[in-house]
């Protein structure tokens, strides 16, 4: 940008970052125990899950029958994970 060409939007600095970063796992993990949350009601301990930033997947360490009714509402919860974090940054499996 050379001088005289006007000012500059301050949202339009931070487009470089927002392409290439990616969401830290703590980040994901704790939106999505909200996700679960809100939708269905029950909690899930942050302990009981970890991410892989590299596959893109959530593990479950949960009693079984949490995990099944997660594991039902999967397709749902990633919709809602993709509006929250973004395309990049969501998971895209829940095992």
């Amino acid at each position: 940008m050379s001088r005289g060409e006007g000012i500059k939007h301050l949202g339009s600095l931070f487009d470089k970052y927002k392409n290439q970063l990616r969401a830290p796992q703590g980040s994901v993990i704790s939106a999505f125990c909200e996700v679960v949350e809100d939708l269905y009601g029950f909690s899930v301990p942050k302990t009981g899950v970890t991410y892989s930033v590299r596959n893109r997947t959530l593990s479950l360490r949960v009693s079984g029958p949490l995990k099944t009714e997660i594991q039902l509402k999967k397709k749902e919860i990633l919709n809602h994970l993709k509006g929250r974090l973004g395309e990049k940054s969501a998971p895209t499996n829940i095992l």
